[in-house]
């Protein structure tokens, strides 16, 4: 779906980064002529371009691209990385390979006919890695749900398969949508996206996980939905804490209830009858679930949430679920966005664009 808004949601590093320090560059490439289409890397791209777009993320997606085009994707990303720092984040979807131990993303449009030409018609993933590590930017993570099968297998002598391992250089973490040496699936017919752009969609911006823990359970959503056969795979020289959405943003509840005196209690005490002992009214215990809190600005926004009876209340608990949030104020771009809440409390800023 086409973004006709700007949301942001926020997420920390334990060092400081300023809004315009957070980029991305986002690739799919789907429409291969020579090879084949794929179904699902353009949807990919663009829903985990949407997300990080919400996440608040400098976003650059580009869509079927051919080498020349890649490359220089990839230069001005790290031109912008150097030049602004902060973090960064690769994303790719589309044919990837692997010869001789070093990874190729493959372009459209390419003219491979033998193994010897790979390095100049793909896209080594090297340059990319030599890139960040030119730009010297402090963290970046690198995302290639590009090991779909090998579309050159048959007249290629050497037998690899998927991705090689690959080292990035410090404050780097590597992504893999399976493991080295193995093939990723392009996602079930008729599906939207890989399942390893799936539950990356899903788990991204759930409150309070680290990267390495929204990659452990990308890794088990994928595994359970391919029967095994694919494990997702990283590795990595972060060197800070990175957190999509921090368990730490300050909960209007909480400071609400805090603000209150503190008064006791009086319990209601039933008469005793004949040897009965003395019965005490015990609280009762509050009802527990995930809590959904919404950020707006301007904060007196309107706040409606789908599939719920009666109005958004902020810290209110919700079934585990997909639920649509719309936020809307006179004078402002309305936007409306899916979330899901499974056991974990979602914690959303959400800033409205004014109208032109």
């Amino acid at each position: 779906m086409k973004i006709i808004f700007k949301v942001f949601l926020m997420f920390c590093l334990t060092f400081s980064v300023q809004a315009a320090q957070k980029t991305a560059l986002v690739i799919g490439n789907s429409n291969y002529p020579n090879l084949g289409k794929l179904d699902n890397p353009v949807n990919d791209a663009a829903d985990i371009s949407e997300k990080l777009r919400i996440l608040g993320f400098d976003v650059d997606d580009k869509y079927d691209l051919d080498r020349r085009q890649m490359r220089n994707a990839i230069r001005e990303y790290a031109r912008k990385l150097k030049k602004k720092g902060g973090g960064g984040i690769f994303f790719y979807a589309g044919h990837g390979m692997q010869v001789k131990g070093k990874n190729y993303l493959i372009p459209i449009n390419t003219d491979i006919q033998s193994e010897f030409e790979v390095p100049d018609e793909a896209v080594e993933a090297d340059m990319l890695l030599r890139s960040l590590e030119d730009a010297g930017n402090p963290l970046n993570i690198v995302v290639l749900d590009a090991c779909r099968n090998n579309p050159f297998a048959r007249s290629f002598r050497s037998s690899e398969k998927g991705l090689a391992r690959m080292e990035g250089g410090s404050g780097t973490l590597i992504a893999y949508s399976t493991a080295p040496g193995k093939t990723a699936s392009d996602g079930a017919p008729g599906g939207r996206n890989s399942p390893y752009a799936k539950h990356l969609l899903k788990n991204m911006t759930k409150t309070g996980l680290s990267i390495e823990q929204v990659f452990k359970r990308v890794r088990v959503g994928v595994e359970d939905d391919t029967n095994g056969t694919q494990t997702p795979w990283e590795t990595s020289s972060l060197r800070s804490d990175f957190y999509f959405v921090p368990s730490h943003i300050p909960s209007p509840v909480q400071n609400v209830e805090q603000s209150k005196p503190v008064l006791p209690v009086k319990q209601p005490v039933v008469a005793k009858v004949e040897s009965a002992p003395v019965a005490v009214e015990q609280p009762r215990t509050q009802m527990q679930g995930p809590k959904l809190i919404i950020y707006t600005n301007p904060e007196e926004a309107n706040v409606k949430v789908s599939n719920v009876s009666g109005s958004y209340r902020p810290g209110m608990m919700l079934s585990p679920g997909d639920y649509r949030i719309t936020v809307s104020k006179d004078g402002f771009r309305s936007t409306k966005q899916w979330i899901t809440i499974d056991k974990d409390d979602v914690n959303l800023q959400v800033t409205l664009v004014p109208e032109m």
